[in-house]
This record gives structure tokens, sequence and C-alpha cells, in this order.
């Protein structure tokens, strides 16, 4: 027993429950049949002693972090992204990360309920400014902001945070993305089945490896380049970038499919390729840093937060957190066949260790044995603190709504047998 009544395997079942980002439904199915908890409290412990539990944990986690960063100096380098629960017209909850491109890790998290803001698409723009506004209470100075193509956030931090001494860059994933799908589908209709959109999908990050200081007038030449490459012409009118860095192309590099100048796939690709827009965002694109530590950690969410279950407020919040504990990446150099000879590098998979929830079992079991009453209290400022759920319904009785219910029952019965009868 601990602490008077409560079993010590009740309280330790609810926290291996939640810490292990399992559903309480499923697993409380699963030991049908053994004397085990209830869903209902399961969900009570979460709500006064788990959660409590981890959201400590994560506070103290933070701290570190804050203070190691401080102890580096500089200014912070930092990856940028909202995930949302669902498709964004419909998404009830937008959570907002920050992961420090020099540690590796995440600085911030913040969760966004649609109700506090006007629509689903605002919960990024929100998230950001919660984030931001933290990080400067804390006394810590952003250098350079990585973040996806998204108009909301480009505006806002090109207002508040560049004339501050923040640069803003794009991820290269995203742009692209957006690039290879518009200039796919240039060369069709001439047999050549886009064969430039593979030059264009090789070009950007030619373009970032080889201007390592990220000068915008060089990557922008060197993307306008490409459109006389793939024309078999590789000396250009940019004086940033007079010619190309490629040496003189013989023998096999020279057979290639080139596009005719002038012809209706080299036009079509000049007139996708140097839109304004996306000239734009070739000139901010990220010269070292990316997402892509980002995207892996908010796949991991999908393991404690699945997309298919709803999450109250706190709920969702906490599970969150759980997926915060990272290490250090691994890569391997990958040859698959649909790339015909090119290379892919692909995360090093390793069986997780979960020690992070056997801390968090330590912490829960002497967190309670010292004081209930705290984590209850620490439980009370977390409630006061969540946004009202979405849907308020008004409650009825229950025995007033089974006679209603028993009434319109009643009522179709007669008038059936009344029908049958006739």
């Amino acid at each position: 027993m601990l602490h008077r009544n409560m079993p010590a395997c009740n309280l330790q079942l609810s926290g291996a429950i939640h810490f292990s980002g399992c559903m309480a439904t499923q697993t409380i199915r699963m030991l049908f049949g053994l004397q085990c908890i209830s869903a209902s409290t399961f969900f009570r412990h979460q709500c006064l002693y788990t959660i409590p539990t981890i959201v400590q944990a994560w506070q103290n986690e933070q701290r570190g972090i804050i203070r190691e960063l401080k102890e580096i100096g500089g200014g912070l380098i930092l990856s940028g992204d909202c995930r949302s629960d669902s498709p964004r017209h419909c998404a009830k909850y937008g959570t907002y990360s920050f992961i420090e491109d020099r540690i590796n890790k995440v600085l911030d998290l913040q969760l966004v309920q649609r109700s506090e803001v006007p629509s689903s698409t605002w919960c990024e723009i929100e998230g950001l400014k919660r984030s931001v506004r933290f990080l400067k209470d804390q006394g810590m100075q952003m250098s350079a902001l990585i973040t996806d193509r998204n108009r909301q956030v480009a505006k806002w931090v090109r207002e508040e945070l560049c004339p501050e001494g923040t640069s803003h860059f794009y991820n290269i994933w995203h742009i692209g993305k957006k690039s290879t799908k518009s200039t796919g589908y240039c060369g069709q209709g001439e047999g050549l089945r886009g064969p430039e959109a593979i030059e264009t999908s090789h070009h950007q990050p030619f373009i970032l490896d080889s201007t390592p200081n990220g000068n915008p007038d060089k990557m922008e030449a060197k993307w306008q380049s490409m459109l006389n490459h793939v024309q078999d012409i590789h000396e250009h009118s940019y004086p940033s970038f007079p010619q190309c860095a490629h040496p003189p192309l013989e023998g096999e590099g020279r057979n290639k499919h080139w596009l005719e100048p002038g012809s209706t796939a080299a036009i079509k690709l000049e007139s996708v390729a140097s839109r304004k827009a996306l000239l734009k965002d070739i000139r901010q694109l990220s010269p070292q840093h990316q997402t892509f530590s980002l995207e892996a950690f908010h796949s991991l969410i999908l393991h404690f937060a699945p997309k298919h279950t709803g999450f109250s407020f706190l709920g969702m919040y906490s599970r969150l957190l759980l997926a915060t504990n990272s290490g250090e990446a691994r890569y391997a150099v990958r040859y698959p066949r649909f790339r015909k000879g090119g290379w892919v590098v692909r995360p090093i998979k390793e069986k997780p260790s979960y020690e992070y929830a056997l801390a968090l079992m330590i912490s829960l079991r002497e967190g309670y044995i010292r004081s209930p009453q705290a984590l209850k209290e620490d439980s009370a400022i977390l409630s006061s603190a969540a946004p009202a759920p979405l849907s308020t319904h008004h409650k009825i009785a229950k025995d007033e709504a089974v006679g209603h219910h028993l009434e319109r029952h009643s009522r179709f019965k007669s008038y059936t047998a009344g029908g049958l009868s006739s």
C-alpha cells in the first residue's frame, strides 16, 4: 500500500500504461479475466498523478537544456514546424515544436486548441508566437529559424523577428517537393516523361552544398543555370555563376536526352522554374540546417498520440511530452532499386530502451509517497490553465433521458403494431 489506501500495483499499472504510450481501454481489455483497475480508475490516476509527474519531468529536462544552451553561447539555431492531429481543416489540436539543431534536442513544445484561434490553420502561427515568447522570457536570442513555406509564418517572422537579427530560412525538402511536382509534367506530350524533373530534384541539394554561406544571389543564379543545363548549354550570363560546375561532358556524360532549345517542354520548364514566388523561395533556402530531425520527431508522436484517437487537452499534452525523449541520430547510405543507381540516406532504427519510462515510474511512486496532495494541487493548476473543451453539452438527468427514449420507442412499437393489424 502507498500512503494509506492506494495499492502500489494500481498506481504503477496506470503509470506503465500512460508512460509507455499505450491506450488504456485496449490494455485493460487485453487483461480480460485478470483482477485489474478499470478504465475510469486509470483516467482518474492520469488526471491527478501521472500527468503532473510527466510535466514536472519535462520542466526539469527543459531547464537543463536551456542551461546547456546558455553555456554553449551564441544565438539559437531552431527548426520549427506544426503538427496537426488530423487534416488541417478539421484539426482539434496543433502542436508547434522547436528543435535546436546544434544539440538535436526538443527545446520547446506548444499545444494549441482550435477554440483558441480563429481556425485550425492559425494553430501554427499561434504556437510559434507562444514559443518565441517563452524563449524571450528565458533571455534567449535566435540567430536562425528554419521552417516550411507558410505565408502566415513568413510574414510574422519578417515583421517581428528579422528586425531583431533572426535569419529566416526554408527547409529544402518542402521547396524541392513543390518545385519537382510543378516541373514533372513539362516534358509530357513530347515523349520525354519529364526528364528535367529529375534534374530539378537533384539541383537544389547541389545549390546548397556548393553555397555553404547561403549567398541568395548565387543560389538564384545556380537555379536559373539549370534551365540552360538541360538544353546542353553550360555557359551562362550570370556574373556570380558564369558556367556549370561540372567538368566538360564527354562520352557517356554527354549521352543524355537533352531538351531542344525553343521546344514546348523547354518553354514550359522555363515558365514554371522562373516564377517569382519560386525564385524568392530559392533565395531563402537553408544552406546548412534542415528540419529532418523535426519531421522524425513528429512521426514519433504517432506512437504516443495516434491521430485516430481523441484525447483531452492535458492528455494530449502529456503524450507529446513523452515523445520528447531523443537520442543521437545514426544514418546509413542505401541504394534502392527505384533510384536506378542513386543513393538515399536513411536513419538507423534501434530498439527502444524505455529508460525514460522507468525514471517516470520511480518519480511517480516517490512523488505519491511524499505527498499525494501536492500532485493533486499541480493537477488543479494544469487543469485551470487548459482551455475549455471544444464541445459543451447541456446535461440532462439520466432518468429523464431514458424516459424520453422509452416514450419514443413505445410510440414506434404501437404504430408498427397498428399497421400490421390493419
